[in-house]
């Protein structure tokens, strides 16, 4: 009997540490970048370097380094938009401008193409992506498209560069993330004000996605998990980054301060909006970090 006392609170103690914590009392947003023609895009590195698109002029990526000091990084060719870093501390672009996936060595110099097409169509213009933990990528490629004309599509681009469709029909598809066991693929359908999901088979594929979450209003961007498995997702027009549980439960709702918010990221126990209304990342001290990016 006591044995099974002991297990019993042992996993009444696991199951309670697996609970997030209370928000913050005050969560206040705190301007950390300026000078941002169209903010968007933003990621941390392994060393603490935070990558953004579009400093100074479109076109550009920014970095800001950990002692505050902020740079164009690199120059692209194209404009990228969504960015994320895979193990190696490579930054992951997509080049909507371009029309093409891009993978850009720590130098921010050494510029390769991943992939700039399907089968030999060209994408339409690639906007966000994310990575699984054993470097996939999954991207999305929405330009042009819209609920009254839904052409956008959502790709995997595998370690062996193959790209595979993974869903078409799509009205602008946006942000998009890995979930945290590594089984589903979340995304934001922004002509269709939709969170959705898809799981994740073994041999690459996907099945049919299905809506998780209707937002009541227009405007969804970029999403991430965090390190308790929810989603944050941003809302362009509501000026806001709404929390929500896998299961399709709205938990917070956070002001960005600032109208348009198109993504985020964390760093620490913080996430960093880009807020394009006012040019500028915002750091809001939330009390929890992101979801494991990297093995």
């Amino acid at each position: 009997m006591r044995q099974l006392v002991v297990l019993g609170l042992l996993l009444n103690a696991a199951l309670h540490a697996q609970q997030p914590p209370p928000f913050p009392e005050k969560m206040v947003p705190y301007p950390v970048v300026a000078d941002i023609d169209f903010a968007e895009g933003p990621i941390f590195d392994q060393k603490g370097n935070l990558y953004f698109v579009n400093y100074i002029r479109n076109g550009t990526i920014g970095r800001k380094t950990p002692d505050g000091s902020v740079s164009v990084w690199c120059e692209t060719g194209g404009q990228a938009n969504g960015l994320k870093v895979d193990s190696e501390g490579y930054i992951i672009a997509a080049d909507y401008r371009g029309k093409r996936v891009l993978r850009i060595h720590p130098d921010g110099k050494q510029i390769s193409v991943l992939a700039d097409n399907y089968q030999g169509e060209k994408f339409l213009g690639p906007n966000d992506l994310c990575l699984d933990l054993a470097g996939t990528i999954y991207f999305t490629d929405p330009t042009g498209s819209s609920k009254d004309k839904p052409i956008g599509s959502l790709y995997r681009l595998g370690r062996d560069r193959q790209v595979r469709r993974l869903a078409t029909g799509l009205a602008f598809p946006n942000g998009l993330a890995v979930s945290p066991d590594q089984k589903k693929l979340y995304f934001v359908e922004s002509g269709r004000d939709h969170l959705a999901a898809m799981d994740l088979l073994p041999d690459g594929r996907a099945e049919p996605p299905q809506v998780i979450y209707k937002f009541p209003t227009a405007g969804l961007d970029g999403i991430m998990f965090d390190e308790y498995g929810r989603l944050w997702v941003t809302r362009w027009a509501n000026g806001t980054v709404d929390v929500i549980t896998q299961d399709g439960q709205l938990v917070r709702s956070i002001p960005a301060g600032g109208t348009n918010v198109t993504n985020i990221c964390f760093w620490e126990k913080s996430v960093y909006l880009t807020v394009a209304g006012s040019h500028s990342i915002h750091r809001i001290q939330v009390g929890v970090g992101g979801a494991q990016q990297w093995k």
